[in-house]
């Protein structure tokens, strides 16, 4: 793998310990489409309780994801939340239609360097990411457009590592 014509974290370069993570790693695709919110402070309470409802009470709950930090209350929702929040929030910044990839596989917090193959590969291929990254597990926002090429990109590199631990 190059990046600005230097080879990089190859399954001959990475560490060991983070190669048999990706050798043991599946990928899960969420079936919705989903979107990327920018809502100011005055709304977090707002933001938390549609992040709960997209999970509560669903027999199949879809992903949701809420940071906030000093500048905004960011928000990863499924779509159909989305379509009911646009008239509320009509100037709010947001981008999508994105997949969320998840990376199914309980990471340790104390793993380094999991995530640098997965994005280094994924930016050689011109796919932009935004990883999302919760407590057991890690995920990424990709274009919807850009999920195929993502996943047999990260397919590849899952099956490039199980077969050098071989």
């Amino acid at each position: 793998m190059s990046t600005n014509g230097v080879n990089i974290l190859t399954t001959k370069t990475i560490p060991a310990d983070v190669q048999r993570l990706w050798a043991q790693t599946q990928l899960h695709v969420w079936a919705e489409d989903y979107w990327l919110l920018s809502l100011p402070h005055a709304n977090v309470s707002y933001a938390a309780s549609l992040a709960a409802a997209s999970v509560s009470g669903l027999e199949t709950p879809a992903f949701a994801a809420l940071v906030i930090e000093r500048d905004e209350v960011s928000l990863t929702v499924a779509d159909a939340v989305w379509q009911t929040l646009r008239n509320r929030f009509p100037n709010a910044p947001n981008a999508g239609p994105y997949s969320v990839i998840t990376f199914a596989l309980n990471l340790d917090l104390s793993v380094c360097g999991y995530l640098a193959p997965a994005a280094v590969r994924l930016a050689d291929a011109d796919i932009s990411i935004v990883p999302q990254c919760g407590y057991l597990k890690d995920h990424l926002l990709v274009k919807k457009e850009d999920t195929e090429r993502a996943v047999l990109i990260l397919e590849t590199w899952i099956r490039e590592c199980r077969e050098a631990g071989e």
